[in-house]
């Protein structure tokens, strides 16, 4: 662990250089959360998703105070951290420091050169778990998508501006620089005004809009799978919640569990629970059966790897 006032600073900064090349890789850390967390009233701007980032001190470019989540830590820890060095700091709102002010004032004194970035443990535990951290706060320099330098605790200022200047030097030349400010305008996205009220539909819970919505795009838009995918999804979805496939025995129970594995993403076992009911039945049963493995397989492109093989294992039970 590297501490702040506790090097000389070419030992510290030696130290930090050579971590750029084999420091722990973040690249694995996945985003997980449903939401993105908005601004709070310390001023500190949010993640992609939420409301966009307020200007750097200079009343332009991209913020250099940002809070991060599961959701947001790859654009705004790793992607930035090609740029400029992002100083991460974990934090818990149930135990504030004065390290997050002084961090936040020298950030903005630093005019861009690098990003203070606070992750709250309580809200995103997988960063923490992901960084292998002990305690809170602790505070990681990264750069290049890579943590090269730590310290845990709270730092004396004079302390904690040495440890700075060690890593700014340290990853001087290696860094694309600052993204150059493209103004306050934000590119705008292509509108699909039919395709967002069938999502808001879902998104509301009206099963029966979204199905009615996105069966329209699927016959007007052919070629476009992704609505197809959504179409079964909601089909599946609307069946698990009206209990639609009703009855006891071994073919509504193999409906039922179907539905229930395409809506978790568990397309293979969807697949697999079909087949293996098909192996045993006949006559209607089997063809009830054979028909919704048959709809079931258009939720995933004709090409994908699970397809084939649920085609495959379909022919295998049927002959």
């Amino acid at each position: 662990m590297t501490r702040p006032g506790n090097r000389p600073p070419s030992a510290a900064e030696q130290k930090l250089a050579a971590s750029l090349a084999g420091a722990v890789d973040l690249s694995g850390l996945k985003k997980r959360a449903e939401t993105r967390r908005g601004a709070t009233d310390t001023g500190r701007a949010p993640g992609p998703g939420g409301p966009p980032p307020g200007p750097g001190p200079d009343g332009s470019g991209p913020a250099v105070l940002v809070e991060v989540d599961e959701t947001s830590f790859e654009q705004e820890v790793l992607v930035r951290s090609s740029q400029v060095p992002v100083i991460l700091e974990l934090v818990s709102q149930r135990a504030p420091t004065a390290l997050t002010s002084l961090l936040d004032a020298l950030a903005l004194e630093a005019g861009g050169r690098w990003v203070h970035a606070t992750v709250d443990v309580d809200v995103s535990p997988g960063i923490a778990q992901a960084l292998q951290a002990r305690a809170v706060p602790t505070v990681y320099a990264v750069a290049a998508g890579r943590p090269l330098a730590d310290f845990e605790g709270e730092q004396p200022e004079d302390a904690l501006r040495q440890w700075l200047d060690a890593v700014l030097r340290a990853t001087e030349g290696k860094l694309s620089g600052p993204a150059p400010d493209t103004g306050d305008a934000e590119p705008e996205e292509p509108t699909d005004p039919e395709r967002d009220a069938a999502e808001d539909a879902l998104a509301d819970g009206d099963l029966v809009a979204a199905e009615e919505r996105f069966s329209a795009l699927v016959q007007s838009r052919p070629g476009e799978h992704s609505l197809v995918e959504a179409l079964r999804y909601v089909q599946a979805t609307r069946r698990v919640a009206e209990g639609t496939d009703v009855g006891e025995g071994a073919v509504p129970d193999a409906l039922r569990a179907a539905d229930g594995a395409l809506v978790g993403g568990e397309y293979e076992a969807a697949f697999t629970t079909l087949v293996d009911a098909i192996r045993v039945h006949f006559g209607d049963d089997r063809a009830t059966l054979r028909a919704r493995l048959l709809e079931l397989l258009e939720a995933l492109p004709v090409d994908d790897p699970r397809v084939l093989a649920g085609r495959r294992d379909l022919a295998s039970a049927l002959y």
